[in-house]
């Protein structure tokens, strides 16, 4: 697991044009070799999500619960990420969950103020450039409304 989490995190930190030739996860490299990103194995995603959330303290900038038979697809893991971070925002939580899936299913679990300022940098850079507009709103945009709500 943790070999492909390191292949992984090198691919993202390549270059890439679709984001303005800046690497698809600027962070990702910086975090991973800071010891930031913990990562928990499991069989049952949402219950270490749910668990991992209460516990959550800034000690890692970001937890990655990884599931290596999903469930679910994409489209199930992303609307429940985005239905709990509804639910944080209007808890009062700075917490923001991303999904990932493809051979695994990966939640990310990281502050909303982490993962928005660091949008705000990147949107300066011209990351955001090629995004197509109903991606950008609704990833970026109404990520950071929400935010404004807390």
């Amino acid at each position: 697991m943790i070999r492909w989490i390191e292949d992984w995190v090198e691919k993202l930190s390549q270059p890439d044009p679709t984001v303005n030739d800046l690497p698809l996860c600027p962070y990702a490299k910086q975090a991973w070799n800071k010891g930031q990103v913990k990562v928990i194995d499991t069989t049952s995603l949402w219950d270490t999500v749910h668990e991992q959330v209460e516990r959550f303290n800034g000690s890692y900038k970001v937890i990655m619960c990884v599931q290596e038979k999903p469930e679910q697809d994409y489209f199930e893991l992303d609307a429940a990420c985005m239905a709990l971070n509804r639910w944080f925002i209007y808890s009062g939580l700075d917490i923001w969950l991303l999904a990932y899936q493809e051979d695994r299913a990966i939640v990310f679990i990281q502050t909303l103020s982490d993962l928005d300022d660091a949008a705000d940098t990147l949107q300066k850079l011209g990351y955001y450039d090629q995004y197509d507009g109903a991606d950008y709103e609704r990833l970026v945009k109404s990520r950071s409304e929400l935010r404004r709500r807390m």
